[in-house]
């Protein structure tokens, strides 16, 4: 029976244990910033969603950019730089809320919740009109995006974390919008510190009919290809 890895990654971020990042304490405060972080992305995703789907009257529109104007400027008061690693973030961990496709803090993530099953890696999420591409359909650059994440977790589940040295993709039919998706990946095969990991996105209603389908290799880093490649990480280690 699957069993749910829900948001967090099997990926620890390549190169931040050799960097000399270490696992954040777990304490309430931590607690609490991810719980607002959350919820603050969970909000943002809705206001995004709805502003695409509104056609309120103009004044509401621009009273709406007021307003948003405002809340701007308030998380504006204290930013970090690109630089930095988010405070709620467990790089060794594989915690990243601010992630693209996992980030319970990222304004245009779905966000996908990821299971073990056995040799297998599988998400579910379903998709909005952000993420539109051809009318009605998803972006084919969602597609991949969300695509080589899951192959990455597979490659790490696997015991083959790294980074994607290459990805193939090949659409065979439109993703649909505000439809469940089933994804999944796993690892063919590891050679020479090379994971090839295969997958798929369909729907829950055909699981098994591939609308898009990849492959994707990931290479397991020693601490020199690590600071070779990631050597801003390195720069930044507490």
């Amino acid at each position: 029976m699957a069993e749910p890895a829900g948001r967090e990654s099997h990926r620890g971020v390549p190169g931040a244990r050799e960097a000399g990042f270490t696992a954040p304490e777990d304490t309430p405060e931590l607690r609490r910033r991810r719980e607002a972080v959350a919820a603050l992305g969970a909000r943002l995703r809705e206001l995004t969603e709805t502003s695409i789907r509104t056609e309120v009257p103009v004044d509401v529109l621009e009273q709406a950019a007021i307003d948003v104007e405002s809340v701007t400027a308030t998380l504006r008061e204290r930013q970090r730089k690109p630089q930095q690693p988010a405070s709620v973030d467990d790089l060794i961990g594989g915690k990243r809320m601010f992630n693209p496709v996992i980030g319970e803090g990222h304004p245009s993530a779905p966000p996908v919740e990821y299971f073990t099953d056995g040799e297998r890696v599988e998400g579910r999420c379903t998709l909005g009109l952000t993420h539109e591409g051809p009318p009605m359909s998803t972006h084919g650059g969602i597609s991949a995006l969300l695509l080589d994440q899951i192959l990455g977790h597979a490659a790490a589940a696997a015991g083959n974390a790294g980074p994607t040295t290459d990805l193939t993709v090949r659409y065979r039919k439109p993703v649909p919008l505000d439809v469940p998706l089933r994804i999944w990946a796993r690892v063919v095969s590891v050679e020479d510190g090379h994971a090839l990991a295969t997958g798929a996105i369909a729907t829950m209603s055909d699981p098994e009919s591939a609308l898009v389908e990849a492959e994707a290799r990931f290479r397991t880093l020693s601490r020199e290809q690590a600071m070779r490649i990631f050597p801003a990480l390195f720069s930044q280690a507490r």
